[in-house]
């Protein structure tokens, strides 16, 4: 019996359990910088960064703690490693936009994005 790796495919729609295996591969204490994670671990979740925002609807279904954690380093990966620019296509407004549903995002959390990103669409996307 072989086992495959899942590998994130552009006509593929983004699944609960891909963004679990992310999850699992990051720290489990709340990231600053990407200095003790290897870029080339991660390459295969790049694809996200333009992913349509409602593929990132599940989110929902995440704990907050998930939700930070995705938007930590999304954040950061857009910010310090090369082909990981997203601009107003970024996940973290979608998941930002779930946290702000549940009424969980505070000024901190924002600060703490404006800080750590050269994105002028973070942390809320385009302005109408």
């Amino acid at each position: 019996m072989a086992i495959g790796v899942w590998t994130p495919n552009r006509n593929q729609p983004l699944a609960l359990e891909a963004v679990m295996g992310l999850l699992d591969a990051l720290p489990d204490a709340p990231i600053d910088d990407l200095g003790s994670i290897e870029p080339s671990n991660f390459g295969d979740y790049r694809l996200w960064m333009t992913t349509a925002h409602d593929q990132w609807r599940f989110a929902a279904e995440l704990k907050v703690s998930a939700l930070e954690q995705l938007i930590r380093f999304f954040t950061l990966a857009e910010r310090d490693w090369p082909g990981w620019e997203a601009g107003k296509s970024s996940p973290v407004i979608p998941l930002v936009a779930a946290l702000k549903a549940r009424q969980q995002f505070d000024a901190d959390f924002r600060r703490w994005i404006k800080s750590h990103t050269d994105n002028r669409y973070l942390p809320n996307g385009a302005v109408i």
